[in-house]
């Protein structure tokens, strides 16, 4: 099992990639260009990937060999799991009010970046991709499942949520109001993790949540461009 100062490192890592996105990368002058912008963001995020792997390979590595034990059955109540997911999402939406899910716009239209080609957004597909990795083993193993106390648990299941939700501050500019989707859906992902006691239940579905929404569109739109179909 992972040492406690390992622990703390991995609660770093989230924090350190926020903090050089949002600061590191426009002071160096890394986000005017769209897409060293992107391959920045994403080798921050294939890294912070990679330190997470390392820090928790053994704990993974345990939890993997009980959650294949029953794989199909796992994998099946997973893809249900997901689709919860996306009614949770829908139904929280629908409850605040439409204008105050919008998201501002803060570039003009002479400052606006250009679109990127189809092969591009499958590199920014690939952050979502791997994200859960380091969400899940944040917010659900660390700020959650590492409690023992019941009633220290509950408080953290839904205190884990919310900064789940706010972790997704960039995607949102800044709106917290289209956060809160967000962070209902990282309760819910909290309470996968409680059911299954197997840090594999929510990173499963976390993983096929985003794959759905980020990576299959992102290639779709790719193998269109392949045979010369713009969208």
């Amino acid at each position: 099992m992972e040492t406690a100062k390992k622990q703390w490192w991995g609660l770093l890592v989230i924090p350190l990639e926020l903090i050089i996105g949002d600061f590191l990368f426009p002071l160096l002058k890394i986000d005017q260009n769209p897409k060293v912008s992107l391959i920045a963001s994403a080798t921050l995020f294939i890294i912070g990937f990679l330190i997470m792997l390392y820090l928790f390979h053994d704990f993974l590595r345990t939890q993997w060999q009980v959650y294949r034990q029953k794989l199909f059955r796992h994998l099946l109540l997973s893809i249900i799991l997901v689709i919860g997911a996306f009614l949770i999402l829908n139904m929280v939406r629908g409850l605040i009010p439409s204008d105050l899910l919008q998201v501002r716009n803060t570039a003009t239209d002479d400052t606006a970046a250009p679109s990127l080609s189809a092969s591009w957004a499958v590199l920014a597909a690939v952050i979502p991709f791997i994200a859960p990795f380091a969400e899940e083993l944040t917010f659900r193993y660390l700020l959650f499942g590492k409690f023992t106390n019941k009633i220290l648990r509950f408080v953290m299941l839904f205190v884990q949520g919310i900064l789940f939700g706010l972790v997704h501050w960039n995607n949102f500019n800044g709106n917290i109001y289209a956060m809160i989707p967000y962070m209902v859906l990282g309760i819910y992902f909290g309470l996968i993790y409680w059911f299954f006691k197997n840090i594999w239940g929510s990173i499963m579905v976390h993983w096929m949540l985003n794959t759905m929404n980020s990576l299959l569109p992102a290639l779709f739109l790719l193998i269109l461009s392949l045979f010369g179909i713009q969208t």
